[in-house]
């Protein structure tokens, strides 16, 4: 309930409104994110999320909040953005997978030749204290850096759009509305949580029931952004889906 509270937050709807206009959704992609110290499968690597929704939703502005639950650095996996990333319009090409995990990756090549970034001068780490968000769009480059510290560090990613336009999860799961005209509206949780974004992912990968034998003790993770960027890296998580796709 706390999570609904902060998403429909009246304070939080009135920033996104002065962004996207009166009427406003979530959008059907969230997560609570548990970063434990010297975990390399919880360091994000640069990436846009646009690079994770689907191609029809490139022209929709999908504002972030990025909301740590303690003090927030370069220590503890704190976020970096690329300041100016964004102002092309662009989604540059990324790759999948990073590391041993399902995230998708953003050479920094590809950062300076499509989306100009200049890799010394453009970079910026955001310390964000306990109380306090970052807020960026879909189309800025970021990435978290490692947590070297002694304690786990929390955050919520939280979004926001239009309801009129695509949500950007490939027709898989839709936003929530929250406010209409400027007033807020009574949203329908239970509906919009009936749905679970994980399992349409999976179940989106072609031959994935067939795949999976267990998918109680199954601790990979596919979706439809692995069929739409070249996979440069295979990992547990790319061979899941690739036996899904053979099937």
């Amino acid at each position: 309930q706390a999570f609904r509270d902060l998403w429909a937050n009246d304070r939080l709807l009135n920033v996104i409104e002065q962004l996207i206009g009166p009427d406003i959704a979530t959008s059907p992609v969230w997560n609570l994110r548990t970063k434990t110290p010297k975990n390399n499968a919880t360091i994000v690597p640069w990436h846009q999320d646009s690079g994770y929704f689907d191609n029809q939703s490139y022209n929709v502005l999908i504002p972030t909040a990025w909301i740590p639950l303690l003090d927030t650095d370069e220590f503890n996996g704190g976020m970096q953005v690329a300041k100016k990333g964004h102002r092309t319009g662009r989604v540059a090409t990324h790759q999948c997978c990073w590391g041993n995990t399902w995230y998708v990756m953003l050479e920094e090549e590809e950062m300076k030749k499509t989306l100009g970034v200049d890799m010394d001068k453009d970079v910026i780490t955001c310390p964000v204290p306990y109380g306090g968000m970052l807020l960026f769009n879909n189309l800025t480059p970021h990435r978290s850096l490692p947590n070297i510290s002694n304690q786990i560090r929390w955050a919520l990613d939280l979004r926001w759009q239009r309801p009129d336009q695509p949500f950007g999860l490939y027709g898989l799961k839709d936003g929530l509305l929250l406010r209409k005209d400027g007033k807020n509206v009574e949203p329908d949780w239970e509906k919009f949580e009936s749905v679970d974004r994980t399992t349409v992912q999976k179940k989106s990968v072609e031959g994935f029931v067939d795949v999976i034998v267990d998918e109680e003790f199954d601790t990979t993770i596919q979706g439809p952004w692995m069929k739409k960027w070249q996979i440069t890296h295979m990992n547990t998580h790319t061979d899941a889906h690739e036996r899904a796709e053979r099937k």
